[in-house]
Protein backbone atom coordinates (compact mmCIF):
# COMPACT_ATOMS: atom_id res chain seq x y z
CA UNK A 1 0.00 0.00 0.00
CA UNK A 2 1.69 3.49 -0.94
CA UNK A 3 1.66 6.59 1.48
CA UNK A 4 0.40 9.14 -0.75
CA UNK A 5 2.02 12.15 1.69
CA UNK A 6 5.10 10.14 2.02
CA UNK A 7 5.36 9.96 -2.07
CA UNK A 8 4.73 13.43 -1.91
CA UNK A 9 7.54 14.41 0.01
CA UNK A 10 9.78 12.00 -1.61
CA UNK A 11 9.09 13.57 -5.37
CA UNK A 12 9.78 17.27 -3.96
CA UNK A 13 13.19 15.67 -2.70
CA UNK A 14 13.76 13.95 -6.10
CA UNK A 15 13.13 17.78 -7.49
CA UNK A 16 15.67 19.05 -4.40
CA UNK A 17 18.06 16.50 -5.14
CA UNK A 18 17.95 17.95 -8.70
CA UNK A 19 18.49 21.73 -7.81
CA UNK A 20 21.05 20.23 -5.41
CA UNK A 21 22.90 18.68 -8.22
CA UNK A 22 22.86 22.02 -10.63
CA UNK A 23 24.04 24.19 -7.99
CA UNK A 24 27.18 22.03 -6.98
CA UNK A 25 27.71 20.76 -11.05
CA UNK A 26 27.23 16.98 -9.43
CA UNK A 27 27.46 15.34 -12.71
CA UNK A 28 26.80 11.73 -11.19
CA UNK A 29 23.89 12.63 -8.92
CA UNK A 30 22.34 14.56 -11.58
CA UNK A 31 22.33 11.43 -14.08
CA UNK A 32 21.50 8.88 -11.20
CA UNK A 33 17.60 11.04 -11.18
CA UNK A 34 16.72 9.99 -14.42
CA UNK A 35 15.15 6.43 -15.45
CA UNK A 36 17.56 4.53 -18.22
CA UNK A 37 14.75 5.11 -20.50
CA UNK A 38 13.92 8.54 -19.80
CA UNK A 39 13.19 11.78 -22.15
CA UNK A 40 14.56 14.78 -21.54
CA UNK A 41 12.35 17.72 -23.51
CA UNK A 42 14.97 20.62 -23.61
CA UNK A 43 15.04 24.03 -25.50
CA UNK A 44 13.07 22.03 -28.65
CA UNK A 45 15.24 19.00 -28.11
CA UNK A 46 14.21 15.79 -27.14
CA UNK A 47 17.12 13.62 -25.63
CA UNK A 48 15.96 9.87 -24.97
CA UNK A 49 18.16 7.75 -22.15
CA UNK A 50 19.92 8.37 -18.96
CA UNK A 51 23.54 8.52 -20.95
CA UNK A 52 21.96 10.63 -23.26
CA UNK A 53 20.73 13.05 -21.09
CA UNK A 54 23.88 13.50 -18.76
CA UNK A 55 26.00 14.29 -21.44
CA UNK A 56 23.79 16.76 -23.27
CA UNK A 57 23.16 18.22 -19.25
CA UNK A 58 27.26 18.36 -19.27
CA UNK A 59 27.70 20.16 -22.81
CA UNK A 60 25.22 22.38 -21.61
CA UNK A 61 26.77 23.49 -18.14
CA UNK A 62 30.35 23.45 -19.75
CA UNK A 63 29.15 27.16 -21.37
CA UNK A 64 28.14 28.37 -17.87
CA UNK A 65 30.97 28.68 -15.39
CA UNK A 66 27.81 29.61 -13.12
CA UNK A 67 24.48 28.61 -12.76
CA UNK A 68 22.26 29.40 -9.35
CA UNK A 69 19.00 27.45 -10.03
CA UNK A 70 16.03 28.11 -7.60
CA UNK A 71 13.26 26.31 -7.89
CA UNK A 72 9.18 26.88 -6.57
CA UNK A 73 7.41 24.24 -4.78
CA UNK A 74 5.65 22.65 -7.62
CA UNK A 75 2.42 20.61 -7.93
CA UNK A 76 2.22 16.92 -7.88
CA UNK A 77 -0.29 14.73 -8.86
CA UNK A 78 0.20 11.20 -8.29
CA UNK A 79 -1.21 7.96 -9.47
CA UNK A 80 -0.01 4.39 -8.29
CA UNK A 81 3.69 4.49 -9.57
CA UNK A 82 3.26 7.27 -11.57
CA UNK A 83 3.08 11.12 -11.05
CA UNK A 84 2.98 14.31 -13.39
CA UNK A 85 4.56 17.41 -11.90
CA UNK A 86 4.65 21.11 -13.24
CA UNK A 87 7.70 22.54 -11.07
CA UNK A 88 9.03 26.61 -11.93
CA UNK A 89 12.79 27.33 -11.86
CA UNK A 90 14.66 30.72 -11.78
CA UNK A 91 18.09 30.65 -12.87
CA UNK A 92 21.07 33.30 -12.41
CA UNK A 93 23.45 32.36 -15.07
CA UNK A 94 27.11 33.76 -15.95
CA UNK A 95 28.05 32.28 -19.03
CA UNK A 96 31.89 31.31 -20.38
CA UNK A 97 32.10 34.99 -21.71
CA UNK A 98 30.88 36.86 -18.73
CA UNK A 99 27.68 37.49 -19.87
CA UNK A 100 24.49 37.57 -17.52
CA UNK A 101 21.36 35.51 -18.22
CA UNK A 102 18.54 34.66 -16.66
CA UNK A 103 15.56 32.00 -17.36
CA UNK A 104 12.45 31.33 -16.29
CA UNK A 105 10.85 28.67 -16.98
CA UNK A 106 8.37 25.33 -15.97
CA UNK A 107 9.48 21.91 -15.65
CA UNK A 108 6.13 19.59 -16.71
CA UNK A 109 7.47 15.73 -15.45
CA UNK A 110 6.52 12.39 -15.56
CA UNK A 111 7.82 10.36 -12.55
CA UNK A 112 8.12 6.55 -11.78
CA UNK A 113 8.29 5.38 -8.34
CA UNK A 114 11.53 2.53 -8.83
CA UNK A 115 13.03 0.18 -6.33
CA UNK A 116 15.76 3.04 -6.07
CA UNK A 117 12.85 5.78 -5.51
CA UNK A 118 11.33 8.58 -7.26
CA UNK A 119 13.39 8.94 -10.62
CA UNK A 120 12.57 11.13 -13.97
CA UNK A 121 10.78 9.35 -16.53
CA UNK A 122 10.28 12.57 -18.51
CA UNK A 123 10.91 16.43 -18.16
CA UNK A 124 10.03 19.13 -20.04
CA UNK A 125 11.44 22.24 -19.87
CA UNK A 126 9.90 25.61 -21.35
CA UNK A 127 11.28 28.92 -20.99
CA UNK A 128 8.56 31.94 -20.31
CA UNK A 129 11.42 34.34 -19.81
CA UNK A 130 15.21 34.67 -21.71
CA UNK A 131 17.03 37.56 -21.63
CA UNK A 132 19.27 39.51 -19.54
CA UNK A 133 20.58 38.96 -16.19
CA UNK A 134 22.08 40.89 -13.34
CA UNK A 135 25.05 38.93 -11.79
CA UNK A 136 28.19 40.11 -12.40
CA UNK A 137 31.49 37.99 -12.57
CA UNK A 138 33.05 39.81 -9.87
CA UNK A 139 30.33 39.53 -6.94
CA UNK A 140 30.24 35.71 -7.69
CA UNK A 141 31.67 33.69 -4.76
CA UNK A 142 33.17 30.09 -4.71
CA UNK A 143 30.62 27.27 -3.28
CA UNK A 144 31.18 26.13 -0.24
CA UNK A 145 32.22 22.45 -1.04
CA UNK A 146 33.66 21.90 2.28
CA UNK A 147 30.81 21.56 4.29
CA UNK A 148 28.30 21.01 1.63
CA UNK A 149 28.66 17.10 0.53
CA UNK A 150 26.66 15.36 -1.58
CA UNK A 151 23.34 13.96 -0.24
CA UNK A 152 22.50 10.54 -1.55
CA UNK A 153 19.71 9.73 -4.09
Amino acid sequence: MTNPQKDNLDIRHLNALYGDAVMRRDSKLWGSLWQPDGVWHFLGESIVGQTNILARWEAAMAGFPVVFHTHHSGLIEIKDDEANCRWYIYEDILDSNGNALRIVGIYNDRCVRTPSGWRYSSRRFDPLYHGPGVIRTEHVMPYPADINSPHDA
